[in-house]
């Protein structure tokens, strides 16, 4: 995301409020003013986070080889098509209405890793900057 970023895309990650602001990684804006800009933008994060969360969850009720016990021990590429190929085989058996396994709840599947990072290891500039860029699309809401 990064490089897309430094390319010129207009596209981000979304992160929880453990991970520090940058300009490719929009973070929500802790305590928003009730009726703001800053409280949409804030509801509009976190409800996206939320179903791309129920996703994560689905897939991995499906395909257990993607839980955080069970990592996918090849090169990054290779580990992603596994991924990509694990989505289109979810969506093949949602169309054919093949439920998930019933042994395993959907809910409550994520691996509550902890997203925190220092502080210390934040870069100043990539702070203002992507503070600024979160501005920009909070102005937008």
């Amino acid at each position: 995301m990064q490089e897309l970023h430094g390319n010129g895309e207009q596209v981000w990650l979304l992160g929880d409020s453990g991970y520090p602001q940058r300009p490719w990684l929009m973070t929500p804006i802790l305590n928003a003013e009730p009726g703001s800009q800053e409280e949409e933008y804030t509801r509009r994060h976190v409800q996206a986070r939320s179903r791309i969360e129920r996703c994560f969850g689905l897939l991995k009720a499906r395909w257990r080889c993607l839980l955080r016990h069970r990592v996918l021990h090849y090169h990054p590429d290779m580990a992603s098509k596994i991924t990509n190929a694990c989505c289109v085989l979810h969506n093949i058996a949602v169309a054919a209405r093949i439920p998930p396994p019933s042994d395993m709840p959907v809910n409550g599947l994520e691996d509550n890793e902890d997203h925190s990072m220092q502080q210390s290891t934040t870069d100043g500039n990539e702070l203002i900057r992507g503070r600024a860029i979160r501005n920009v699309l909070v102005r937008r809401m």
